[in-house]
């Protein structure tokens, strides 16, 4: 990671003149990566950062002074300067470029112009389409190993070649020119240039709340251990799991919550009940013929995957709330999320446009027909009502005061068509949310899917601003990427640009499933969900606690502003904002905090304990490196509530609010 040691700057200052005639000393371990600044310098950056690495923006002066570095194409540079360049790797540099006269000085050959519509690459399955032909002139030598290849044609389209005692990868297209973010031609770049630059790891976040239906998953895939595993590496803050795979005819085909929720809490993760009325379970549609919702054509509206109930009928929602009572009490939950409590859409057919049940229509109080303008927006003003009714329910469980409450909708302004089809009224769900102390999650909007994955840095602040501060957040899709078949799913750089994306502005994220996440993108997502951290010489400045790693693994010290800091295993969490970070060899001072659900403020090492302010809700999950042995809570003794993790260390349950903790070991 980023180091504050006064050796590593004084290094990186001496490099400086580098290429110029004076010595070069070696380089400080840890440094960021330095992209040579020009135009399209950013988007380099940002697409380091989103795939997991330090990265910053420099001079040449700078980058010279590290082990590796990115040229972009329209960089500035004279014939000293690529001469420069070419001596520094040489002697040992690693770099990353897609300009022509530095891929020509380093005496990579180049063919003749040809038609490129698509590529092949060492990480990616299958081929990503281009969205039109571009003209490519083919990297070419015995000593290239190609990256990418064109598809058809094998030409090289981005290689790696050693050169002297460095090392080169060369792109023969300019993923970020053309105002493009980077995802676009060579889906994996970013990935392939971190790992042949040897960049330090970049921070990781614990900020992702992913959904999870054990029922949707093969059986091979439901064991509770292996969701929580997973759900660990990809730095879940929060599990959404489906709470509807319960109340069976067979009692054995019920899933087994306990354990799922057991093995996420000792891979402190927090576990939330995911509720998605109108539905409730397929016992109480079945059982209950009378309560099952009615489409326009008076058909039971059992629409997708839903069997709908018509909550609005009071007799129907008393049995949709026993239901639920018994999954929510029966079980230690976290929280719940009432997610997508809406009406099908008349867009979708009258087969499925709800609601027409008895109950509905006695409600509205005169033929649909005669007034569709008034009966869609009194399906709205039904659906808003429902929203707060279910949310009142959940307060009501004996339980509640310790349940984070979230609210999953659809932004009527965001998605207009959507919204309003639905009968979804974002500012009126958003004021329900606040008075129920509820979060909100908003849905990522279908009719901006086909906008790429930086959509988010405009809806991210819309969002933002629903709701009080770090009270709400989007629920991303992954969806089919970029150019790509309708049935492939976004991955790679566009996903990780797509998280950085949703979570600049909330600090979190929901993502909808762990089911579409290939095994690549579950390790990427802690550092793709941390990409708006700034990483520096000195150490990172960001809006969200942080997981940071030593520069070495002989780094066993941290001081971060000068406060020893409770790290170990060459990792620890920072708080929010600006910090220098120092770190140092030698045995660690004490135990170390190595992940929270919540934000921290401040920490103290201490030989046989650990301070650290926090605030959270609900309770927050915080993982240490040593068994635990007391706790205090604003200095008052607590109860301790520990557990081991699977994944190493041990997990403390820490009471909601805002805090200071001191841990005894």
């Amino acid at each position: 990671m980023r180091t504050g040691r006064v050796a590593a700057l004084f290094a990186a200052f001496a490099a400086l003149g580098a290429g110029c005639g004076s010595p070069q000393r070696p380089p400080a371990a840890g440094l960021p990566v330095v992209v040579l600044s020009s135009h399209e310098a950013p988007a380099w950056v940002r697409l380091l950062r989103a795939a997991g690495f330090a990265a910053r923006e420099g001079t040449l002066g700078d980058l010279l002074g590290r082990t590796g570095g990115v040229v972009p194409a329209d960089a500035a540079l004279s014939g000293s300067d690529r001469s420069k360049l070419v001596r520094w790797v040489a002697r040992g540099g690693r770099l990353a470029t897609a300009q022509d006269q530095v891929i020509a000085a380093l005496g990579i050959v180049r063919a003749a112009a040809a038609s490129v519509a698509g590529v092949r690459m060492k990480l990616l399955a299958g081929t990503a389409q281009w969205t039109q032909p571009i003209d490519v002139r083919a990297l070419g030598g015995a000593k290239l190993t190609a990256l990418a290849t064109s598809a058809p044609g094998a030409r090289i389209v981005m290689a790696a070649e050693r050169s002297g005692r460095g090392e080169v990868v060369a792109l023969a297209v300019d993923p970020v020119g053309g105002g493009r973010a980077g995802y676009e031609l060579l889906p994996d770049a970013a990935a392939l240039v971190g790992e042949a630059l040897q960049a330090p790891a970049g921070p990781k976040a614990q900020a992702a709340e992913i959904f999870v239906d054990p029922g949707g998953l093969r059986a091979a895939e439901r064991d509770p251990a292996r969701i929580a595993a997973l759900l660990a590496q990809a730095g879940a803050r929060v599990a959404e799991i489906a709470a509807w795979n319960y109340d069976f005819t067979d009692p054995a085909a019920d899933y087994d919550y306990a354990s799922l929720i057991r093995a996420l809490h000792a891979r402190g993760i927090l576990a939330y009940a995911w509720l998605e009325p109108p539905f409730v379970t397929l016992r109480l549609w079945q059982d209950h013929p009378e309560c099952r919702e009615k489409t326009e054509t008076g058909r039971d509206a059992r629409v997708g995957w839903r069997s709908l109930i018509a909550l609005e009928d009071p007799a129907c929602f008393a049995l949709a709330t026993q239901s639920w009572s018994r999954v929510l009490t029966r079980y230690l939950w976290d929280g719940v999320n009432v997610a997508e409590l809406y009406f099908e859409p008349l867009a979708d057919g009258a087969r499925s446009y709800t609601p027409f049940s008895a109950s509905a229509l006695a409600e509205f109080g005169r033929p649909p027909a005669s007034d569709p303008s008034g009966f869609a927006r009194f399906r709205t003003r039904l659906a808003t009502r429902l929203n707060r009714d279910v949310l009142d329910f959940v307060a009501t469980l004996p339980h509640a005061t310790r349940l984070g409450r979230e609210l999953t909708v659809i932004d009527d302004t965001l998605d207009p068509v959507m919204g309003r089809a639905v009968g979804s009224d974002v500012a009126a769900l958003a004021t329900i949310a606040t008075r129920a102390g509820a979060s909100l999650v908003v849905e990522d909007p279908h009719s901006t899917w086909t906008d790429g994955p930086l959509r988010y840095d405009t809806l991210g602040p819309h969002v933002a601003s629903l709701m009080p501060p770090e009270a709400s957040l989007i629920d991303v899709n992954v969806v089919p990427r970029y150019g790509a078949k309708p049935t492939s799913q976004m991955t790679g750089s566009e996903l990780a640009l797509a998280l950085d994306s949703a979570t600049a502005s909330t600090g979190r994220l929901g993502l909808y499933s762990l089911g579409t996440l290939s095994p690549g993108d579950i390790a990427a997502l802690p550092g793709a969900t941390a990409g708006s951290t700034s990483t520096t010489d000195l150490g990172i400045y960001g809006r969200w606690t942080v997981k940071v790693t030593a520069p070495t693994a002989a780094d066993a010290r941290l001081d971060v502003d000068g406060i020893p800091w409770p790290a170990a295993g060459g990792v620890a969490l920072v708080p929010p904002g600006n910090h220098v970070l120092h770190w140092a060899s030698g045995p660690p001072r004490g135990p170390g905090l190595v992940a929270f659900t919540g934000q921290i403020g401040t920490a103290r090492a201490g030989a046989r304990s650990l301070d650290f302010s926090y605030e959270t809700h609900p309770d927050g999950l915080a993982v240490v490196t040593q068994r635990p042995t007391s706790v205090r809570i604003d200095g008052a003794p607590a109860q301790l509530d520990s557990v081991a993790d699977p994944g190493g260390g041990y997990v403390v349950r820490l009471p909601a609010g805002k805090h200071l903790a001191r841990l005894g070991f």
